[in-house]
C-alpha cells in the first residue's frame, strides 16, 4: 500500500470560493455524517483579521458550533448543505482518505491510501476533470507512523515535514531556522513556535502509546 499527497485546484474547490475573503486556511479533521443533502465536520478554521465566526454562516454552512477559540483559530462543528466533492470524488475508487483535509487560498491538499495502479487511476481521472491534481509525495503506508501525526494539526504536520526534507534536523543543519522561514514565507518566531508544538505533541504521543 502507498500513500499518496496531493494538491488540487479547479472544479473540486467550488464550495470553499465563497469563503476566500474570510476564511485563511480551513482543515477538515473528520466528517461525521455525509450525504447528497447534508455533512457534519469537525474544522480548524483561521479567519481573516476583522471577520467574525459567525460570519461564516451560509447556504453553505448551516449551522457552527465553536468548540474551542485561540485568538483568529477555531475548532469548530460544522453542519452544511453541500456536498463533499472530494469524498464523493474518491468514494468512486477503492481508496483510503486521509485527513485532514487542507483549504488555503485556491488550493487543496489531502492524502489518500490504495495501491500503486488505485492511486495512478484517480490522478488520471482528476486530471481529465481538469482538477489540476499536484503530486506533493508517495511513500509506502505505515499505520503506525500515520497514527503518530494525527497527533498533529495540519500546519504543524506540513512544516514539520517541510524541516526535515530541507535538512533542519540534519547534524550538522543543512539549514537553519530563518533560512527555513524565509523558504516557505513564514516568520521565523512562528515557524518555532510551530516546530516547538510539533515536537512536544509528537514527543507526548509517543509516550503516552508506550506508557
Amino acid at each position: 500500500m502507498r500513500k499518496m499527497t496531493v494538491r488540487a485546484a479547479g472544479n473540486i474547490l467550488h464550495c470553499c470560493i465563497y469563503f476566500a475573503g474570510m476564511v485563511e486556511r480551513l482543515e477538515v479533521i473528520s466528517i461525521f455524517n455525509f450525504t447528497p443533502a447534508a455533512h457534519t465536520e469537525v474544522c480548524n478554521i483561521s479567519v481573516r483579521d476583522g471577520i467574525g465566526i459567525e460570519g461564516l454562516k451560509s447556504d453553505f454552512i448551516t449551522d457552527l458550533v465553536v468548540l474551542r477559540n485561540e485568538g483568529r483559530n477555531y475548532t469548530c462543528l460544522v453542519k452544511g448543505k453541500f456536498s463533499d466533492e472530494i469524498s464523493r470524488f474518491i468514494g468512486q475508487f477503492d481508496l483510503k482518505l486521509e485527513y485532514p483535509i487542507i483549504f488555503e487560498g485556491d488550493t487543496c491538499q489531502f492524502s489518500m491510501v490504495g495501491s500503486s495502479d488505485e492511486l495512478f487511476d484517480i490522478i488520471t481521472a482528476a486530471r481529465e476533470n481538469d482538477w489540476g491534481f499536484e503530486v506533493l509525495s508517495v511513500q509506502k503506508y505505515d499505520p503506525h507512523i500515520s497514527s503518530v501525526f494525527s497527533a498533529l494539526t495540519g500546519k504543524q504536520k506540513e512544516i514539520l515535514l517541510h524541516a526535515y526534507n530541507n535538512g533542519y534536523f540534519d547534524h550538522p543543519r543543512k539549514i537553519n531556522a530563518g533560512e527555513l522561514a524565509r523558504k516557505i514565507g513564514m516568520h521565523k518566531t512562528t515557524l518555532l513556535e510551530h516546530l516547538h508544538k510539533a515536537e512536544k505533541r509528537l514527543i507526548g504521543h509517543i509516550i503516552e502509546q508506550t506508557g
